[in-house]
This record gives structure tokens, C-alpha cells and sequence, in this order.
């Protein structure tokens, strides 16, 4: 599967949940593979951490479709 570059201030769903939006916060390059921490859109104080080969893959995350 090829990989889809991602960069800081991103953002992602996860899959089947759109409306809880995600931002790529930082990177973490000190594990293997490279974690994610990524904070939720509406609420800086939740964060998850993820790896960026599950945040790649659309089983998981998709980007949102943006407003038309």
C-alpha cells in the first residue's frame, strides 16, 4: 500500500466516524514506525497518538471531504 505523505496540521476521521475530526500535532520519529500525536478538532485537550502506518490506511483514518 502506498503511503500518503502527511504533514503537521493534517487532518483525518476515522473511518465511519466523520464528525470527530483529528489534526496532526507532532510526530513522534523516535519509535518504529513514526507515531502521530494528533488532537481533536473542537478540543485541544484530547490527543491521541497513533502509528503513521494506521493513520495511512483508510480501514482506519480518511481525510474529510472538504465543504463544497
Amino acid at each position: 500500500m502506498a503511503r500518503v505523505p502527511i504533514e503537521i496540521g493534517q487532518r483525518f476521521h476515522k473511518t465511519g466516524s466523520p464528525l470527530v475530526v483529528w489534526t496532526v500535532d507532532s510526530f513522534n520519529k523516535n519509535t518504529e514506525p513514526v507515531h502521530v500525536r494528533l488532537i481533536r478538532v473542537g478540543d485541544p485537550m484530547t490527543s491521541i497518538t497513533v502509528s503513521i502506518d494506521v493513520l495511512s490506511d483508510p480501514r482506519y483514518f480518511q481525510r474529510p471531504v472538504p465543504d463544497l
